[in-house]
């Protein structure tokens, strides 16, 4: 029996957004629970935010952040047009806005 499996672009952005949003939620409830306790007494994650506060940590969040919002709006986009055909277009148009995006931040920013 052949089993038919599509790794296209479709699958793939569905994977790391997947991940990505795991990610995300598990650093807003650490960033959340440290910063709650923070002034109060010792945690184990003092040593954590210095590395937190640095700027390629700031990076690693600002990717996370904007991949997962650009594939979002490609996903709803796709949905409410009914562009399955366009899909793979819309990914990579997405992508590059994001990269102009992290782009336009990180100048900003002055992160390089």
């Amino acid at each position: 029996m052949k089993i038919n499996t599509y790794a296209g672009a479709g699958m793939w952005s569905w994977v790391l957004q997947r991940i990505t949003g795991l990610l995300l939620v598990v650093y807003f409830m650490v960033h959340m629970w440290g910063m709650h306790f923070r002034f109060e007494f010792k945690t184990p994650l003092d040593g954590v935010f210095t590395y937190v506060l640095s700027t390629e940590f700031f990076l690693i969040i600002l990717v996370l952040i904007v991949y997962h919002g650009f594939n979002g709006i490609c996903s709803v986009t796709i949905d409410l047009v009914g562009g399955i055909r366009l899909q793979r277009w819309l990914f990579w148009i997405f992508m590059v806005l994001g990269v102009l995006l992290l782009y336009a931040v990180s100048i900003r920013s002055r992160l390089f």
